[in-house]
């Protein structure tokens, strides 16, 4: 009855494209690049001006939206359907609820979708600096044209709001990175890029299994339909089979995010990396599968709080205990910042442990979440900038240890003031105030909650990370045997440290004013 009543949507979606534009930047970029390296290769210092540029226009895109102040929708599916013997298109009967046919918008422009695009680019920005000088100067148009797809993929996930866009978005986000890995080309780059296409084929696997599953018990692919089913009080089948489809979802996503158990790929892929393309996978990879999280768990499923806020809990104390545990052993100050992040990815779900039934409780939790992303991107970018710098006084393929900083305050005190204050801010020491209240931040929930237990495991992990990274701090100023070589800074890579400091220590001077401001980025 429905497939004769109800033939087909009429119409072709309209598309916004200025909404689009912080997505359309960098496609556009990656095409141009491409062009001028097949009519003309080797023109390095266009292909990098072409890439620099993309994400500029992009980061200009936001800056408009975000002064816009209005919310905007694009490629939606209207409430018209044509039905049989019509030509015209007829509205829905009001008896009828749009959420059984699943209409909806598939990308939204709102406050968390321009605050997760602006860390993207960010992050990206500094990565692209970062390697003009390194590993990716052997081959400007594969790395550049990889990095902007990913940030494309990452810039549609934050305004995706619907499941195959946020699948195909969150992809396009997570395939690149595997040929960036592969830039190194050795056996240990090769090994590298072999794991992460693995794990992406695993974490795509059980993420499409999921989304089928929700889509399965509430016939639509819109979050919002999808919130709206869920909120209905369907029969119990209906909530067994969408809750099963958010736990496969979780688990696939929690590959991306490096969530324990689904880590194990991390500290060998962030090894065998260039440099820059680590960093890369630390700060905006991070982002986008974080990302995901908070769309799907804060749009899409609010109402299953009773099902996935104990998961997720548990990965999250699970995931920043392992993390530090294993960090406290490292000595190789790549592999340590791998372990370090995996606990970082903790603290950034930790929030959702505490979500409740109301819409203000996920907005709270969704708010913190962001909140500490900014505040890791931010401080992850500044330590990877030292690590970098520091990388290019060791033979290629040697991994430096820790030993490496030892005395740079005496020969580079700029450089070791801006990896110290870097660090205070991820352990949530003063004077890396914006570490600290982003901590409170993403506790304040889970505590209003009272899941005490997590609470408590969380407050230990802070004293755990503080050993190593407090070990490191020290190693700066401790007396060096030889004196290291001074260094010359690049013109790009002075970019990326003194925007790194920058960031870090205007968000620790405004850490409560930001704060206050993040409540209302949800919707």
């Amino acid at each position: 009855m429905l497939a004769e009543t109800f033939a087909e949507l009429t119409g072709v979606p309209k598309i916004d494209a200025v909404a689009l534009l912080p997505v359309i930047a960098p496609v556009v970029a990656l095409l141009l690049i491409l062009l001028v390296d097949a009519i003309r290769p080797g023109l390095r210092a266009v292909t990098d001006a072409l890439g620099v540029s993309g994400l500029l226009v992009a980061a200009g895109a936001v800056a408009y939206l975000a002064q816009d102040g209005e919310d905007r929708t694009t490629a939606c599916s209207s409430g018209f359907v044509v039905t049989s013997g019509q030509t015209g298109p007829t509205r829905l009967p009001e008896s009828l609820s749009p959420a059984q046919f699943g209409f909806g918008c598939s990308y939204v422009v709102s406050d968390l979708t321009l605050a997760v695009q602006g860390i993207v680019l960010l992050g990206a920005l500094a990565c692209l600096l970062l390697a003009l000088a390194g590993p990716g100067a052997k081959d400007r148009t594969a790395h550049h044209t990889l990095l902007l797809a990913t940030v494309a993929g990452a810039a549609a996930l934050a305004g995706a709001r619907d499941l195959a866009t946020l699948t195909v978005a969150l992809e396009t986000a997570t395939l690149p990175v595997i040929g960036l890995i592969a830039l190194r080309r050795d056996a240990q780059g090769a090994q590298a890029a072999v794991t992460m296409l693995l794990t992406a084929v695993a974490s795509l696997g059980l993420l499409l299994l999921g989304v089928g599953l929700l889509f399965l018990a509430t016939g639509s692919l819109y979050l919002a339909r999808i919130a709206d089913v869920l909120a209905a009080d369907p029969q119990r089948p209906v909530l067994v089979v969408a809750a099963l489809g958010v736990v496969l979802a979780i688990a696939g996503i929690g590959f991306k995010v490096s969530l324990v158990p689904f880590h194990l790929w991390t500290p060998d892929t962030y090894a065998g990396a260039p440099l820059p393309v680590a960093a890369f996978l630390s700060t905006v990879s991070k982002a986008a599968g974080l990302t995901a999280v908070v769309v799907l768990l804060g749009i899409g499923v609010p109402t299953l709080h009773e099902v996935w806020a104990p998961l997720v809990g548990v990965l999250a104390v699970l995931t920043m205990t392992v993390g530090n545990l294993v960090a406290l052993r490292q000595t190789v100050a790549v592999r340590l910042l791998a372990w370090s992040t995996v606990a970082q990815a903790g603290w950034v779900v930790l929030p959702f442990a505490g979500a409740g039934a109301s819409r203000d409780s996920v907005r709270e939790v969704a708010a913190a979440s962001i909140g500490y992303l900014l505040a890791y991107v931010v401080a992850g970018l500044a330590v990877f900038a030292v690590v970098v710098l520091v990388a290019r006084h060791h033979r290629a393929g040697e991994e430096h240890t820790l030993q490496a900083y030892r005395g740079l305050g005496r020969t580079e005190p700029v450089a070791a003031a801006v990896l110290a204050f870097a660090l205070f801010c991820l352990a949530g020491l003063p004077p890396g105030v914006m570490g600290l209240i982003a901590k409170v931040v993403v506790l304040r929930p889970v505590v209003h909650a009272e899941t005490w237990p997590i609470a408590v495991l969380a407050a230990l992990n802070v004293a755990l990370a503080l050993a190593y990274y407090l070990r490191w701090t020290a190693l700066l100023v401790s007396p060096a045997g030889a004196a290291p070589p001074r260094w010359r800074l690049r013109p790009a890579e002075g970019i990326v440290l003194g925007g790194a400091a920058a960031g870090c220590l205007g968000l620790s001077v405004g850490a409560q004013v930001i704060a206050g401001l993040l409540p209302g980025i949800l919707h």
